[in-house]
C-alpha cells in the first residue's frame, strides 16, 4: 500500500494559506492505519465528505492525497472527520 500525504490547513492562524509562516504536513503509510481508519478513509475518497459536514469557523481542514488505481487523488476533509492516526502524523514547521 502507498503513503498518504497530509496537509493541515486553516485554523485561527490560517496555516497553509497565502502568506502563512507555518506549514503543517505529514506522511503515513496506509498499511500503518487500523482497519477502522482505513475503512473511514476509503469511504471519504469513494463517497466524498457527507453533506452537512461543513467546516466550523477557525477549525482545521485536512488535504489528504493518496496514490491509487486512478492515479493521484486528493480530498479536503473537515478535522472532525479525520481519523486520529492521520491527524497525529502532521507536524508544524516554520517556513
Amino acid at each position: 500500500m502507498a503513503d498518504l500525504v497530509i496537509e493541515r490547513l486553516g485554523g485561527v492562524a490560517g496555516m497553509g494559506g497565502p502568506g502563512s509562516a507555518i506549514r503543517s504536513r505529514g506522511r503515513i503509510a496506509i498499511a500503518d492505519l487500523g482497519p477502522e481508519d482505513r475503512e473511514s478513509l476509503a469511504a471519504l475518497f469513494d463517497q466524498g465528505v457527507p453533506a452537512g459536514a461543513g467546516v466550523a469557523r477557525d477549525s482545521f481542514r485536512y488535504r489528504i492525497t493518496r496514490q491509487g488505481e486512478k492515479g493521484s487523488e486528493t480530498i479536503e476533509v473537515p478535522e472532525n472527520l479525520v481519523p486520529a492516526a492521520i491527524a497525529q502524523s502532521v507536524r508544524d514547521e516554520f517556513i
